[in-house]
């Protein structure tokens, strides 16, 4: 009996042991995934946008790739970030409205994403390096006139986490999580309910070895508290990426002047598509009023 149960307790630790390296193993592997490169030949911007394609140097030395397109006596120069594995065409329709109105658009490809190079997706630590270059290339190129920057999930994070040169005179953030660990449990929740969320941990300590960046550092909630600019907060409510408490978390992070909407019905999308005309009024609106209030003042 006794040979008997030390055969079956031995067989127990082999087999714990051989679920507990699958599990790590896998969790290796969801965490590669989360941060693999997104590359796409993207070419010229769509006939309804018009414009050009530019590049310009990223502080790393490699280029970021976008597409410009001028607006007819401009009034000011809109910045546009896309959300995370997606690329710049997905931020076309919102360049043209804003053209529409008078605006100098650049939508441009985070970089990982679309042409714009890169090793992995960094949860918005390098892409808010471009967010910063984009609006300083928009500067250097357009003086004279006031910039705004747009910017979903992704995009938006990075918009609220750069370290601008000259910040934009107001920000418009949407979709946008609140740091890198809720995030993270988030997508975990939906894929394997509440339970998912224990696996956290086993994500998000990767960060630190993969990409060298502490993962505490990856907060926009903590880099909104900083942020004196005027910033718009968009919502879905009832995403489940990026929950309605984290958009208001950020709100209530904001120094500056501010305003949140939350979409009635709205998950993880694109709210522009989602919302059609009232997004177009109030984010129009916004953008209107504090560009407009830098023309008068220079």
């Amino acid at each position: 009996m006794k040979t008997t149960a030390r055969k079956w307790l031995l067989r127990l630790i082999i087999l714990g042991s051989v679920c507990l390296l699958a599990a790590f193993g896998f969790t290796l592997y969801v965490g590669h995934r989360l941060i693999e490169p997104m590359p796409r030949i993207i070419g010229a911007p769509p006939a309804f946008l018009g414009g050009e394609t530019v590049k310009f140097p990223r502080r790393s030395g490699s280029m970021i790739v976008g597409w410009l397109t001028e607006s007819k006596d401009a009034r000011g120069c809109i910045l546009l970030l896309h959300a995370i594995r997606a690329d710049r065409r997905t931020m076309a329709a919102r360049a043209h409205f804003l053209h529409d109105r008078g605006y100098h658009t650049l939508c441009i490809d985070l970089q990982a994403h679309g042409e714009s190079p890169g090793a992995h997706i960094t949860m918005g630590h390098l892409e808010s390096m471009d967010a910063a270059v984009g609006v300083a290339y928009l500067r250097e190129h357009y003086p004279a006139l006031p910039v705004a920057v747009i910017g979903t999930s992704l995009g938006g994070a990075s918009a609220l986490m750069a370290d601008y040169s000259v910040p934009p005179d107001a920000i418009v953030v949407e979709s946008v999580f609140a740091d890198a660990v809720t995030a993270t449990a988030n997508r975990l929740d939906m894929r394997f309910g509440p339970v998912g969320r224990w696996m956290t941990p086993l994500l998000t300590w990767q960060i630190q070895p993969m990409l060298g960046i502490d993962v505490a550092t990856l907060s926009p909630v903590l880099a909104a508290a900083k942020v004196k600019q005027p910033v718009f907060v968009l919502y879905g409510e009832v995403d489940r990426h990026a929950r309605p408490p984290e958009a208001k978390a950020i709100y209530d992070a904001l120094k500056g002047p501010k305003e949140i909407w939350g979409i009635p019905g709205a998950a993880h999308v694109d709210l522009y598509r989602f919302a059609g005309p009232e997004y177009e009024n109030r984010v129009g609106q916004f953008i209107n009023t504090y560009l407009k209030s830098k023309v008068a003042h220079k």
